[in-house]
């Protein structure tokens, strides 16, 4: 055989394996989710939250945003967000499930799709989002925290090409605030580009949101006002009290269980400044060159963990954005997130523990609970600092804070992002 005919039939065994991986990850996705789905009808409790969004429905469909309900916490965009499943002539319930399902398998075939165009790809995102619906959960179909998700995975996506990844980022904002950070995550050459978009964007439909409805501010009051709920990291001591000293006090506040006992208001606030000032690190690494090596996957990784981990509400529905964009992350083969996606995954699966099944053992300090929520709790920590020294500490980042004659690097490197593989700097937009 010569080399043309060799090289033809390389190519095409290398293909039909790619092909045979593709479709056991697609079956994988199908399998998991369907267990998903199924563990909905077995656990009504997790509909919970989806009858509140179906409470909402009067007030939307009069274009006015629920005032005068405290569990009204998110921005314009969730108000459309909401309404769209009582456009379909089935049952809300099943409507909102169906939508999140798509919007779910779409954001699998945009990590098929950007692999199969890239080189020296890594498959462990796929396999990652793949298995989201057992690692994350059915509450990916029972919140809608898997809209603001996609657009941050395709934030990710687009890195190279800064307009698209500001207006997506700014799509997600206005459903949920976290996706603004992401900004931080593109290249300094990009950066400009990036926020100007994300700020048209999220201009544009702001305006044209508050056209059409009322009060679209109104869900600030109730967000500010949120104490340190039960399930976050600053909790986790109060738990530990309530071992020794019998049920931690706690109330049902602004939709969540809070802890209502000496220094939480201090402990949460602590916490969340704590937060900022790490997010200010990490944007003073980016604009100052040190993470001009890293992917942006990594860095927008890293800075969801840091939102979460600080953050004085934990609710299980955040592994949702974990676990997406971990997953964009992967696809890079540069990303150094291996092992941070284990210590997510851990956490996620151990969320399941806790919620729907214990939550109430939480805040009564049962023992094995509690142990579990520590658990999670610390694979939750590990990840965001396993992550924070990855982007630090790899050898071309390390060198570039040594010697700042590698700067000019930088953005070449950072293209790669996922990007990394789609986009140079003389295609970028």
């Amino acid at each position: 055989m010569d080399e043309g005919a060799r090289s033809i039939t390389d190519r095409a065994t290398k293909d039909a394996q790619e092909r045979s991986t593709n479709l056991r990850i697609a079956i994988t996705w199908l399998v998991t989710r369907a267990l998903a789905l199924a563990s909905i009808a077995l656990t009504p409790r997790l509909l919970d939250d989806i009858d509140i969004y179906r409470g909402w429905l009067p007030y939307l469909r009069w274009a006015q945003y629920p005032l005068a309900d405290e569990k009204w916490q998110y921005p314009p965009g969730a108000g459309p967000v909401l309404l769209a499943p009582s456009w379909l002539p089935i049952n809300y319930s099943v409507a909102f499930a169906v939508l999140c399902v798509l919007l779910d398998a779409a954001i699998l075939g945009i990590l098929l799709i950007t692999h199969a165009r890239a080189p020296g790809r890594s498959r462990s995102g796929l396999w990652l989002w793949a298995m989201a619906g057992v690692v994350v959960g059915p509450i990916m179909f029972t919140r809608f925290d898997i809209v603001p998700a996609f657009f941050a995975v395709g934030f990710v996506i687009l890195a190279g090409r800064p307009v698209l990844a500001g207006a997506s980022a700014a799509l997600g904002f206005v459903v949920k605030v976290w996706p603004a950070f992401l900004l931080i995550a593109l290249p300094r050459a990009h950066w400009r580009r990036g926020t100007v978009a994300f700020v048209a964007t999220t201009a544009l439909v702001l305006l044209v949101i508050a056209s059409r409805f009322d009060g679209i501010w109104s869900f600030l009051a109730n967000q500010r006002a949120r104490g340190l709920q039960v399930e976050s990291t600053g909790a986790l001591p109060y738990e530990l009290f309530a071992l020794a000293r019998g049920p931690m006090r706690s109330g049902l506040e602004y939709g969540a269980y809070q802890v209502l006992m000496p220094g939480a208001e201090l402990v949460g606030t602590a916490v969340f400044v704590a937060g900022l000032i790490t997010m200010g690190v990490i944007a003073w690494w980016r604009f100052s060159g040190r993470l001009d090596a890293v992917p942006v996957g990594d860095v927008a990784l890293t800075l969801v963990l840091v939102s979460v981990v600080t953050s004085r509400v934990y609710s299980p529905q955040y592994n949702v954005w974990i676990v997406a964009v971990a997953a964009a992350a992967l696809l890079s083969p540069r990303s150094m997130m291996r092992r941070v996606s284990m210590l997510v995954a851990t956490a996620s699966v151990l969320t399941q523990v806790i919620y729907p099944w214990f939550p109430y053992d939480l805040m009564d300090g049962n023992p094995p609970v509690v142990a579990v929520q520590g658990l999670r709790i610390v694979a939750l920590v590990a990840a965001t600092v396993v992550a924070l020294h990855s982007i630090l500490t790899t050898p071309a980042t390390t060198a570039a804070i040594l010697d700042r004659r590698l700067e000019p690097l930088g953005d070449a490197h950072s293209e790669e992002v996922w990007t990394s593989y789609q986009a140079s700097p003389s295609r970028s937009e």
